[in-house]
């Protein structure tokens, strides 16, 4: 492979964003201003992101208090919503190469004191980043992973407690250049990998 600007490039590529919180409308923003066309459906797609954080539902919760409806919000309805995402992506690829990222913060790495549920959804779509790459990277689909920063989707990190007892090592970490690689034709050769971008908290 050549790795030239065409290759990194997203320009003119159709990326379907799936979710409604600040986290996707960031994301969608910011790859529209990288030459990307944010599609509003599955069709013809080059690319599909899965960002479904939205810190208005990922609330804290004691686990002893946990409900049964509370649990399946988070982690029934996050699977549920990032299996369709894959298998519709794979559908309006029609056989051509494509790429799927699905994101998720480091709460999945480490747990959260109060966030059980909302880390046990995070950790099933890093598994399940891994299954989908298995299946999917003979058909030329490339379905990788992005580790973002608990800050930009938890309503309340601090309840979580530290991804890491160390400094950041870089300050607001802005997850899209990471993004926009796995979403181009340079990452075709990824499989099942896992790109962090949290300004170094967990190494």
């Amino acid at each position: 492979m050549v790795w030239n600007d065409q290759v990194m490039s997203i320009e003119g590529r159709r990326i379907r964003i799936v979710g409604e919180g600040a986290l996707a409308l960031s994301l969608a923003t910011s790859l529209r201003g990288l030459g990307a066309v944010i599609a509003d459906g599955p069709d013809a797609l080059d690319a599909a992101v899965f960002a479904p954080w939205d810190p208005s539902t990922m609330v804290p919760r004691p686990l002893v208090e946990l409900t049964d409806e509370e649990f399946g919000e988070a982690w029934q309805q996050t699977m549920d919503a990032a299996i369709a995402m894959c298998v519709d992506s794979r559908e309006a690829f029609a056989g051509r190469a494509g790429n799927i990222v699905l994101t998720f913060p480091t709460t999945a790495f480490v747990g959260g004191a109060m966030y059980a549920h909302w880390a046990a959804a995070a950790e099933g779509v890093h598994l399940l980043t891994k299954s989908v790459a298995r299946q999917w990277g003979p058909e030329g689909i490339a379905v990788n992973a992005l580790a973002i920063d608990p800050a930009l989707v938890l309503a309340d990190p601090s309840a979580a407690g530290p991804v890491s007892i160390a400094q950041p090592a870089v300050a607001d970490p802005n997850p899209v250049d990471a993004l926009a690689f796995l979403c181009s034709p340079a990452a075709q050769k990824l499989a099942g990998q896992t790109l962090t971008v949290d300004g170094g908290l967990w190494m």
